[in-house]
Protein backbone atom coordinates (compact mmCIF):
# COMPACT_ATOMS: atom_id res chain seq x y z
CA UNK A 1 0.00 0.00 0.00
CA UNK A 2 3.05 2.43 0.68
CA UNK A 3 4.99 1.75 -2.48
CA UNK A 4 2.97 0.56 -4.87
CA UNK A 5 5.43 0.79 -7.40
CA UNK A 6 8.12 -1.23 -5.96
CA UNK A 7 8.80 -4.33 -7.39
CA UNK A 8 8.49 -6.38 -4.02
CA UNK A 9 4.87 -4.97 -3.73
CA UNK A 10 3.61 -6.77 -7.13
CA UNK A 11 1.13 -9.10 -6.77
CA UNK A 12 2.92 -11.59 -7.96
CA UNK A 13 5.77 -11.25 -5.02
CA UNK A 14 2.86 -10.81 -2.12
CA UNK A 15 1.22 -14.11 -3.06
CA UNK A 16 4.43 -16.26 -4.52
CA UNK A 17 6.76 -14.52 -1.54
CA UNK A 18 4.40 -15.78 0.80
CA UNK A 19 3.47 -19.50 -0.16
CA UNK A 20 7.21 -19.86 0.01
CA UNK A 21 8.33 -18.30 3.24
CA UNK A 22 5.31 -20.36 4.72
CA UNK A 23 5.84 -23.69 2.91
CA UNK A 24 9.35 -23.31 4.01
CA UNK A 25 8.64 -22.86 7.81
CA UNK A 26 5.94 -25.67 7.79
CA UNK A 27 8.84 -28.18 6.25
CA UNK A 28 11.08 -27.38 9.04
CA UNK A 29 8.39 -27.68 11.36
CA UNK A 30 7.28 -30.94 10.10
CA UNK A 31 10.71 -32.28 10.00
CA UNK A 32 12.92 -30.10 12.64
CA UNK A 33 12.58 -29.41 16.08
CA UNK A 34 12.37 -25.44 16.80
CA UNK A 35 15.12 -23.64 17.68
CA UNK A 36 16.77 -20.46 17.26
CA UNK A 37 19.26 -22.30 14.73
CA UNK A 38 16.65 -23.65 12.87
CA UNK A 39 14.75 -20.62 12.87
CA UNK A 40 17.57 -18.58 11.62
CA UNK A 41 17.77 -21.08 8.56
CA UNK A 42 14.41 -21.20 7.59
CA UNK A 43 14.35 -17.62 7.39
CA UNK A 44 17.38 -17.17 5.37
CA UNK A 45 16.29 -20.36 2.76
CA UNK A 46 12.83 -18.70 2.34
CA UNK A 47 14.82 -15.50 1.51
CA UNK A 48 17.10 -17.25 -0.53
CA UNK A 49 13.92 -18.89 -2.52
CA UNK A 50 12.59 -15.98 -3.03
CA UNK A 51 15.08 -14.32 -4.36
CA UNK A 52 16.09 -17.23 -6.86
CA UNK A 53 12.49 -17.11 -7.79
CA UNK A 54 12.27 -13.43 -8.41
CA UNK A 55 9.01 -13.42 -5.74
CA UNK A 56 11.21 -11.45 -3.05
CA UNK A 57 8.39 -9.79 -0.71
CA UNK A 58 10.84 -8.60 2.27
CA UNK A 59 7.19 -8.53 4.85
CA UNK A 60 6.89 -12.79 4.11
CA UNK A 61 10.58 -12.99 5.28
CA UNK A 62 8.94 -13.37 8.90
CA UNK A 63 6.60 -16.32 7.76
CA UNK A 64 8.44 -19.08 8.80
CA UNK A 65 9.16 -17.51 12.44
CA UNK A 66 5.41 -17.09 12.61
CA UNK A 67 4.93 -20.88 11.45
CA UNK A 68 7.30 -22.94 13.38
CA UNK A 69 6.66 -20.67 16.59
CA UNK A 70 3.08 -21.52 16.18
CA UNK A 71 3.86 -25.17 15.26
CA UNK A 72 1.03 -25.28 12.63
CA UNK A 73 0.42 -27.87 9.57
CA UNK A 74 -0.09 -28.01 6.07
CA UNK A 75 -3.56 -26.35 6.43
CA UNK A 76 -2.06 -23.23 7.92
CA UNK A 77 -0.70 -22.59 4.16
CA UNK A 78 -4.43 -22.18 2.49
CA UNK A 79 -6.08 -20.54 5.30
CA UNK A 80 -4.52 -17.81 6.55
CA UNK A 81 -2.21 -17.81 4.43
CA UNK A 82 -3.48 -17.75 1.01
CA UNK A 83 -6.99 -16.73 1.59
CA UNK A 84 -5.57 -13.67 3.53
CA UNK A 85 -2.27 -12.61 0.49
CA UNK A 86 -5.47 -12.75 -2.23
CA UNK A 87 -7.71 -10.41 0.40
CA UNK A 88 -4.15 -8.62 0.37
CA UNK A 89 -3.80 -8.20 -3.30
CA UNK A 90 -7.87 -7.19 -4.33
CA UNK A 91 -7.71 -4.18 -1.47
CA UNK A 92 -4.53 -2.96 -2.60
CA UNK A 93 -5.99 -3.51 -5.94
CA UNK A 94 -9.12 -1.88 -5.01
CA UNK A 95 -7.54 0.91 -3.26
CA UNK A 96 -5.05 1.78 -5.88
CA UNK A 97 -7.13 1.74 -8.85
CA UNK A 98 -10.34 2.88 -6.97
CA UNK A 99 -9.59 5.05 -4.74
CA UNK A 100 -5.80 6.94 -5.46
CA UNK A 101 -6.30 6.15 -9.31
CA UNK A 102 -2.84 4.55 -9.64
CA UNK A 103 -2.07 2.09 -12.13
CA UNK A 104 -1.48 -1.24 -10.49
CA UNK A 105 -0.30 -3.49 -10.43
CA UNK A 106 2.81 -1.88 -12.80
CA UNK A 107 3.79 -5.56 -13.82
Amino acid sequence: FGYPDNTFSQPKNIFFGHVIATLVGILFVTFLETSFITLAIAVGIAVMLMMAFNVTHPPAGGNPIIVMIGGVSFEYLFFPVIVGVITIIAMGIFYNRLILKRKYPIT
